[in-house]
């Protein structure tokens, strides 16, 4: 019996990556994130959780991992203790790791 053998198409997977759909799958996920971590986070003011933002593109990678072009997806949190709550400071002590424990839910759900 003949061994299968897998030749990639460069160019077909490349364009899947620039879609399209590859795009709106990148934003899904990273709804996904923001609604997790909106759920776990502390809410003394409330501005860390409505501080939540969803940036995509179908562009050259923002976190420059020498991948070339594709489609993309960040979440990000403009609130001005973000970094004190998701990795903790002096004041606050440990981290939360709001955001962090969100991606991984995603990511363990496929």
């Amino acid at each position: 019996m003949a061994k299968a053998k897998f030749r990639p198409n460069n160019k077909g997977i490349g364009l899947m990556l620039r879609s399209q759909k590859m795009k709106r799958e990148m934003e899904h996920r990273a709804d996904l994130v923001v609604g997790y971590a909106q759920a776990d986070a502390p809410r003394k003011t409330g501005d860390y959780a409505s501080s939540f933002e969803v940036e995509a593109g179908t562009s050259e990678s923002p976190i420059k991992l020498g991948q070339g072009d594709r489609a993309w997806a960040k979440v990000k949190n403009s609130s001005s203790h973000a970094a004190a709550v998701e990795f903790g400071n002096k004041q606050v002590g440990e981290g939360q790791r709001v955001l962090g424990r969100a991606v991984d839910r995603v990511t363990s759900h496929g």
